[in-house]
């Protein structure tokens, strides 16, 4: 993936956590790991290897967010 879509991604992964704050969907510390890391999509001069991980932050925030205590019950057998 090239650098630019990253930034585009990660922009857009930014938006979604957003809007799942603004109407109560994620769990208070589902995205403390990712606001602990210092790479935002405005920081353009960030490697790309910076942005994948904060991607991944972003993604796994999200998952938590959605997750149940039913959907980690099937995922653990």
């Amino acid at each position: 993936m090239r650098h630019d879509e990253l930034l585009n991604l990660h922009a857009l992964l930014r938006l979604v956590r957003t809007y799942m704050e603004q109407h109560g969907d994620s769990s208070p510390d589902a995205f403390a790991a990712y606001d602990y890391q210092h790479t935002r999509p405005m920081h353009l001069h960030r490697s790309k290897r910076d942005h994948k991980r904060s991607l991944r932050l972003l993604l796994w925030g999200i998952v938590r967010s959605i997750e149940t205590e039913s959907d980690l019950a099937v995922a653990r057998r």
